[in-house]
């Protein structure tokens, strides 16, 4: 697919990440996880992204990671029709053999593999150089994954995010087609836009569609999706309305429904509140693997109530049936 196509489907398109589902043993669960890929393509998903957190991939083996972005690229390849899938790789490792990494992978029909810098920050030329090498070397259209960097001078506060200068260069990158902005900065934010939007596709991560909804007239393409992983058509909703300016109903989801949803979320974590919704949407199973363990069966139960006044509140105020119990699992 060339880039072209690629920036035509995502700016069509939310973002969904890809929740990897556990067995109770903790193997990873396929038949679960096609079921879910199936059922959200059938309800409007085009874009697939499998991306570092929300896929377990720190659970997972180099082995299993591998192995889990062929398998997905190739059930969506021969079953869904013009669609993208943005793999990913662990974060760990030289650039050597993060490339050994890509040229694997590059054998399947994924449109993009997802980057992490994991290396602690000493300065702007290793970053650079080394998504430069990376661009070089590599077939694989990248997505840089800009989240907070790990600094390596022992100070306070302990992260450092990516300047505009850095971000733009390593997006000047022929190979770079779109960026995951997950600094969180509002500032940072509109300006990495302005810099970048006409070179690589832009998807806003954090913040859901609300968030989303501040960038889109400053040229943002895309976001990743969060309480849309419950019921696709919300999103799809959502973003017809942004485009048609049908304030009411962009008023009425974020005040009645995603904010309220935020709020419960910050009760219990995101990765382990999203997988309780989930269970209880009949989705997946909550299980999870060491170190991260699911929420008690009180959680659960709390959560599934909150749910059940989701659902209601989707009835009275946008007059929709959002949320309902699917039964893939």
């Amino acid at each position: 697919m060339n880039k072209k196509k690629f920036k035509k489907i995502i700016n069509k398109n939310p973002v969904f990440s890809i929740i990897t589902p556990f067995k109770k043993n903790g193997a990873i669960d396929y038949k679960t996880l096609f079921l879910n890929l199936k059922f959200y393509y059938q309800n409007g998903v085009r874009v697939f992204y499998l991306m570092f957190y929300n896929s377990r991939l720190n659970l997972l083996s180099e082995r299993e990671t591998l192995t889990l972005n062929i398998k997905i690229s190739h059930y969506i390849k021969k079953n869904f029709k013009n669609t993208i899938f943005i793999g990913a790789i662990k974060m760990e490792g030289s650039a050597k053999e993060i490339l050994s990494k890509l040229e694997k992978l590059s054998k399947s029909k994924m449109e993009a593999v997802s980057i992490v810098f994991g290396e602690k920050f000493y300065s702007e030329d290793q970053v650079y150089s080394h998504f430069k090498y990376l661009n070089d070397k590599s077939s694989l259209p990248i997505l840089l994954h800009l989240q907070m960097m790990m600094s390596g001078f022992g100070i306070k506060p302990p992260f450092i995010n990516y300047s505009l200068k850095l971000a733009q260069k390593i997006c000047s990158l022929n190979n770079i087609v779109a960026i995951k902005d997950d600094a969180k900065i509002h500032d940072f934010t509109i300006k990495l836009i302005s810099k970048v939007k006409s070179k690589v596709l832009v998807i806003r991560s954090g913040g859901g569609m609300s968030a989303f909804r501040k960038y889109y007239s400053q040229g943002c393409h895309s976001w990743l999706v969060g309480l849309e992983l419950l019921d696709p058509t919300i999103a799809y909703d959502y973003f017809n309305a942004l485009k048609n300016k049908d304030i009411n109903y962009l008023i009425k989801i974020e005040k009645f429904i995603e904010e309220p949803f935020f709020k419960e979320m910050k009760k219990y974590g995101w990765h382990l509140f999203i997988k309780s919704c989930l269970e209880n949407c009949r989705i997946m199973n909550r299980d999870e693997r060491l170190p991260l363990k699911k929420l008690h069966i009180k959680d659960h139960k709390k959560i599934s109530k909150f749910m059940e006044n989701l659902r209601k509140s989707s009835k009275k105020y946008l007059n929709k049936n959002y949320f309902y119990k699917r039964n893939l699992i």
